[in-house]
């Protein structure tokens, strides 16, 4: 799950609507409200089982910790995808330099701060992190390992995040832009069809398959396809229709109901898989780009927006508190969720916010400063 911020919009009822701050490029309504609904998914999801939760609430109330993985991925697929078409509709190309001197300055710096933090406990013997793990952590692979452990096994989403970044970007530069997005919406319906296959006929290449980058890709990837077609949708009737009709507000509730069938992958897989992808890019329309009503405050309210942009340094430092497996006294509700909010604000304020800064000196250049000789 990684974090994303810096993305103008692509559609232009959202970029009319964007707000501005001094840690990111270009805010986009409600974003941060779907983000920060996001973690709470997984919160919730990984305080279940903890010493001091209550037993007394049903499983499936709270297990949609991989729903708000998957809306974390929708959310980057769009954002990633806009940001790159905006460079190449205002600058004439991409470059991949600032690309990603951008995401290095977005990820690592609290990345590291983590990593670093586990290592330090693992050799005090605070946690046990075998070899391999530390080495899939450091080199964002965590989605392949063999095998994992609770402290670091989170660490598998935001693996597949940097793999996206590795190869999307590139992707658009060597093919062009249209035969990216289609190739995307090839990942996004094939992906789940191959894993349901596999899933039906019993076969398997690996333990963990469904973690890796082709498997999970089909959510990433609609929000790629959300990206593109976006600009085109919102100047059909139809779809502004659609997207601003009370119904929508249904659709929420109707992405949580099928999300109850993903312990049952013969089922889940491949038709429910894509139709919460289709679900989560259809919040993020509506949401982004009609946000005056109810939920739409709610989503822009100043809590939602503020651990909206907590999210990323709360993934990362949840983990190790919201741990079903350990009786220490840190690891009991509500202490441990106390801790993960309280490490995850000082990684925000004194390390995320300080290289979100610098992110302004690898903006593209506009072609008009380019005109102006302001290269």
């Amino acid at each position: 799950m990684g974090a994303i911020t810096d993305c103008p919009a692509v559609g232009a009822p959202v970029a009319q609507a964007a707000q501005h701050s001094p840690n990111r490029v270009c805010d986009i309504p409600s974003l941060d409200g779907l983000r920060a609904f996001s973690i709470f998914l997984v919160v919730l999801a990984h305080c279940y089982g903890t010493k001091g939760f209550s037993s007394a609430v049903p499983h499936w109330v709270v297990d949609h910790g991989t729903l708000g993985v998957q809306i974390f991925f929708v959310i980057s697929g769009f954002l990633i995808t806009s940001l790159l078409l905006r460079e190449k509709q205002n600058t004439g190309s991409i470059s991949l330099k600032c690309f990603y001197a951008r995401r290095s300055l977005r990820i690592f710096p609290a990345f590291y701060l983590f990593f670093l933090a586990m290592v330090a406990l693992s050799l005090l013997g605070v946690v046990e992190l075998p070899r391999h793990n530390l080495l899939h952590a450091a080199t964002y692979t965590m989605n392949y390992a063999s095998s994992g452990t609770w402290w670091m096994g989170h660490l598998w989403s935001l693996s597949v995040e940097e793999q996206f970044y590795f190869v999307w970007p590139t992707l658009m530069c060597l093919i062009g832009a249209r035969a990216a997005l289609w190739s995307a919406a090839c990942v996004a319906i094939g992906a789940p069809v191959v894993l349901g296959t596999l899933q039906i006929l019993h076969l398997s290449i690996g333990g963990r398959i469904s973690m890796w980058f082709p498997f999970v890709a089909d959510s990433i990837a609609t929000g790629c396809v959300l990206a593109g077609a976006l600009p085109f949708l919102q100047k059909q009737t139809w779809f502004l229709r659609t997207v601003r009709g009370r119904l929508g507000l249904a659709v929420p509730l109707g992405i949580l109901l099928v999300d109850y069938l993903r312990p049952h992958p013969r089922i889940f897989l491949p038709l429910g898989e894509c139709v919460l992808n289709l679900g989560i890019a259809y919040c993020i329309a509506r949401f982004t780009a009609f946000h005056a009503d109810a939920a739409g405050r709610l989503l822009n309210c100043r809590a939602m927006v503020f651990v909206g942009g907590l999210s990323y340094s709360l993934y990362l430092w949840q983990q190790p508190f919201l741990n079903h497996y350990s009786t220490a006294t840190w690891t009991a509700f509500p202490l441990n969720c106390c801790c993960a909010l309280s490490l995850a604000c000082v990684s925000y304020f004194l390390v995320e916010r300080p290289f979100l800064r610098l992110r302004k000196r690898f903006q593209p250049v506009l072609r008009r400063e380019i005109a102006l000789g302001r290269t």
